[in-house]
């Protein structure tokens, strides 16, 4: 981030210039600090083709196991074609306690635990917050930490592999996006790559979880 960057609103997160930045420009507790407020520092890993699932977890280890690792393992395994990673079991990861999946619209504060970072699915709109496309624009994310104000307006801060800039996303916008994933896309830039879907397919048990 520019440090010389002047902001004169979201000065609550001051020691956090990359939260106050975000929280500026999504225009979230500007003069007020939020009730509650955690951030747990990930820097982020841009992604290189379809490996949004792979590099998230990479973030999460901070490098220590890249996501071409993750992804030679997982197609060993013929769980991937070309990177693509529809449910987080298949990650060639064991999740540890720093690692929450399968998010849901019906997800509330108390299930979401301080200093841990969740691997998200949602569809994702032109600027990277949640849309609902039914999977159609399928990624995943990563969330770092979480704002909660006075009338328990629940935000999650996220962390993108398509940009250096934290996302501040309502939670229940979150859930929305996900719980909806239901069908799969053929990516234009891949017209005639063949992707491994999970059994059951993308509206199954292990479809985007």
């Amino acid at each position: 981030m520019n440090s010389s960057l002047d902001f004169r609103e979201c000065l609550w997160a001051a020691e956090d210039p990359e939260v106050q930045k975000s929280c500026f420009l999504a225009r979230v507790y500007e003069h007020k600090p939020p009730k509650r407020y955690v951030f747990d520092q990930v820097y982020t890993i841009l992604q290189h083709g379809p490996t949004s699932g792979f590099v998230t977890i990479s973030m999460i280890l901070n490098g220590a196991s890249t996501a071409d690792q993750f992804f030679r393992k997982t197609k060993e395994k013929r769980f991937t074609a070309m990177g693509e990673m529809f449910t987080a079991a298949n990650s060639g990861h064991s999740p540890n306690s720093r690692v929450r999946r399968d998010f849901s619209e019906s997800v509330n504060c108390s299930r979401v635990i301080p200093n841990a970072c969740h691997i998200v699915p949602y569809d994702y709109d032109v600027n990277l917050s949640p849309c609902l496309r039914k999977g159609y624009k399928a990624h995943w994310t990563l969330v770092v930490g979480y704002l909660i104000d006075h009338k328990d307006h629940f935000y999650e801060i996220v962390r993108q592999e398509k940009s250096h800039l934290l996302g501040i996303w309502l939670l229940s916008e979150l859930g929305e996006s996900k719980a909806i994933m239901t069908e799969f896309s053929q990516p234009k830039q891949y017209p005639e790559a063949d992707f491994i879907l999970p059994e059951g397919g993308i509206a199954g048990p292990r479809g985007f979880c």
